[in-house]
């Protein structure tokens, strides 16, 4: 039977939404992962046909199973990833083994957003940056406030926003290690997620999505909108910048999005990443558009044409959740009565009872989510945020 290979995934979220489209489609799904929650629950993954458990998941143990095991046994059609660190890999793998045409040199400068920056040095989306040894402390001469963040994260982790000298000294040691870290010019306005994919030298945007930001110590997503239309004049600039950004950096044929923010200077780039966003994005983009951007992606992979057409235009809100304290989670109310209020579609609660909670500090602290819709964007935002507030969690402070 025609297999696809999944190298690493979460237990939700895009990442197992494009497992269940590859079984959907007609393929046996494999996972090789590190994860041993799989092992332990595959029956809550029916659309998962087998669990390959690597201790180790580095490019010789992955390469080892796949010729000695995975290559005898299957017949493997694609090799994909939807999770860092992984996406580059895949694709190199894919183009090897399964004749594909991903632009795997592409994904790879993607990964890392230090080699992201100097390729793009000189774009007009490039804000101002320093790239910095991260063993030695060294003051920038970056106006305050700026950001400083790894070369390697995702999910706002190890991204601080740095407000005064002192602020500095912390984030820099927490950052401490062999790698450079970055420091780059905090850019102002309205930041928007672009979701797209790239075939055959044709960029076709999916999807653009408002973000709304929490910034304090880092920058936490809350809330995030579908946008159903945009000015004309700044989606041509938009378009422009994303088709020129994606030049530059080579990707022909393949999967992305892009953060960018709609400032004074016109749009600027605040990261860019080697696959679709995770969590709720890709039933937002279901909702809003009828398109499941993952399926398209793995058609993307396959060789076939994606279809980004979009059989609706039906506004969505996603509003995320997240605690003020830190506590032992002791119950959870509320999911019933949020479940059934007025437009909402999709609800997800991490945590289980006896987790340790937190502020969140990264997007890994978000506890939960509630998307909504409505006749517009105001209502289907006051839908999701008035369901959220039936959500109670009660914790023992510690």
């Amino acid at each position: 039977m025609e297999t696809i290979l999944f190298i690493g995934s979460a237990t939700s979220g895009s990442s197992m939404d494009a497992i269940e489209a590859a079984n959907r489609l007609g393929y046996r799904t494999l996972l090789m992962t590190n994860r041993k929650t799989f092992i332990y629950n595959q029956n809550d993954f029916p659309f998962l046909n087998k669990v390959i458990h690597l201790n180790v998941m580095d490019e010789n143990t992955i390469r080892k199973q796949i010729i000695e095991s995975i290559n005898i046994e299957y017949t493997l059609q694609a090799i994909i990833s939807f999770i860092d660190p992984y996406t580059s890999l895949a694709a190199r793998l894919s183009n090897e083994f399964c004749n594909s045409s991903i632009s795997s040199d592409a994904l790879q400068i993607i990964e890392d957003k230090s080699s992201t920056r100097e390729v793009l040095k000189d774009h007009p989306a490039t804000c101002e940056f320093e790239i910095i040894n991260g063993k030695q402390l060294i003051h920038s001469s970056m106006k305050y406030p700026f950001v400083l963040k790894k070369p390697v994260s995702n999910g706002s982790k190890d991204v601080y926003l740095i407000e005064s000298e002192e602020y500095f000294d912390i984030a820099f040691k927490k950052l401490a290690t062999q790698n450079p870290v970055i420091i780059e010019e905090f850019v102002d306005g309205d930041q928007y997620v672009i979701e797209l994919l790239v075939c055959k030298g044709f960029p076709m945007i999916a999807a653009i999505i408002k973000q709304e930001i929490t910034m304090e110590y880092t920058f936490i997503v809350t809330g995030y909108e579908v946008v159903i239309k945009m000015d004309e004049t700044i989606y041509r600039d938009l378009r422009k910048s994303v088709i020129s950004i994606l030049g530059e950096i080579g990707l022909d044929h393949g999967a992305c999005h892009l953060e960018m923010r709609h400032s004074r200077k016109g749009w600027k780039l605040i990261e860019i990443n080697p696959r679709i966003s995770g969590g709720a994005m890709n039933r937002m983009i279901f909702e809003a558009f009828g398109i499941n951007l993952v399926q398209e992606t793995i058609k993307l992979y396959l060789g076939k044409e994606p279809d980004l057409l979009r059989i609706k235009c039906q506004p969505v809100y996603t509003s995320f959740i997240t605690i003020n304290s830190y506590g032992i989670l002791l119950e959870i109310e509320g999911e019933k009565e949020a479940v059934s209020s007025s437009g909402v579609v999709d609800i997800h609660l991490r945590p289980v009872i006896g987790t340790m909670m937190m502020p969140p500090i990264s997007m890994g602290q978000r506890y939960g989510y509630v998307m909504a819709i409505g006749d517009t964007s105001v209502e289907a935002k006051e839908r999701a945020e008035l369901a959220v507030r039936y959500i109670k969690f009660y914790v023992e402070l510690i």
